[in-house]
């Protein structure tokens, strides 16, 4: 098969990447071996310049054996525009949508952010005060490749977003999974998500977490790194392969523990959250009430 048929579609900091990674070591499963393709998600030009062969080359090593081919790329759920082009090319396609309290996913994706190098305000509170402005266009950090990128508000509102697959794709077709329930019972999720994919119950791996909240011990490897790829993309250049800028951004980054937001920034989440939790409860028939605790 030289294109996928499942796709991981999001959220960001659900726990997509760890997910991913689990499945790529599954012997009746093939998963791109670049993360986040977001070749569908055009409505995102920066965050992928594949051509159509270029993308279909991530899985020309597919082999009869894999049943289940995907890939993973986090911001497919907040497009507008991906899910009608997967449909295009793959009409029975399958999806995992990973989804977590909006409360505790927008300061994590604040995070990610910063240590991308698209947020240039460390402080969760004051990134947060600068909402309304940068959906108009304003006060957007120098080196954001996309302003939707740090619009965490809008890019934290699962339901809104779950709902508006649902409307292009039968719900059979897609699969729920939250994060807290992982974290909770893994193996009974995994269960879950193998044999959503129709797949052998396998589970001769270690559930490792990836993607943890990082910092760069060294930023100007980081910027270093974003101008390479910026350059590359530019010019149509093939990576080089020597792995040498992916040594020395191993190098320079650390995990990092983030603070806790304060009580009252807390609760104006939760007030601002409140009625996409609702609608996330209606169309996964749970109960997040919890989700609500200030």
């Amino acid at each position: 098969m030289n294109h996928p048929n499942f796709f991981i579609i999001g959220a960001p900091k659900c726990g997509t990447t760890s997910v991913a990674s689990w499945l790529s070591q599954h012997p009746e499963i093939y998963m791109s071996p670049t993360k986040e393709p977001h070749y569908f998600s055009t409505d995102f030009p920066v965050l992928s310049s594949l051509s159509r062969s270029d993308y279909l080359g991530l899985f020309a090593h597919a082999r009869s054996e894999h049943t289940a081919v995907g890939e993973a790329s986090v911001w497919y759920l907040r497009s507008e525009v991906a899910i009608p082009r997967i449909e295009k090319q793959t009409p029975k396609a399958r999806y995992i949508v990973l989804l977590r309290n909006p409360v505790e996913m927008a300061p994590s994706l604040h995070w990610q952010a910063v240590f991308t190098g698209d947020e240039d305000v460390a402080d969760f509170s004051m990134a947060w005060r600068l909402q309304d402005a940068r959906v108009s266009g304003e006060a957007l950090p120098k080196g954001c490749r996309d302003g939707k990128l740090v619009e965490y508000h809008n890019a934290c509102r699962l339901g809104e977003q779950l709902n508006r697959l649902y409307r292009t794709v039968d719900q059979e077709r897609v699969l729920t999974v939250f994060l807290e329930d992982i974290q909770r019972d893994v193996h009974r999720e995994w269960a879950r998500i193998l044999e959503f994919l129709g797949v052998s119950q396998w589970t001769d791996l270690e559930f490792s977490t990836e993607n943890s909240s990082k910092h760069w011990r060294r930023p100007w490897v980081r910027d270093l790194n974003r101008f390479y790829s910026r350059m590359r993309r530019r010019l149509g250049v093939p990576p080089l392969g020597w792995g040498i800028m992916d040594r020395l951004a191993r190098s320079s980054v650390q995990e990092a523990e983030r603070k806790p937001i304060n009580q009252p920034l807390r609760s104006e989440l939760v007030q601002t959250f409140s009625d996409d939790i609702d609608l996330l409860a209606e169309l996964t028939g749970r109960d997040l009430s919890h989700w609500k605790t200030v």
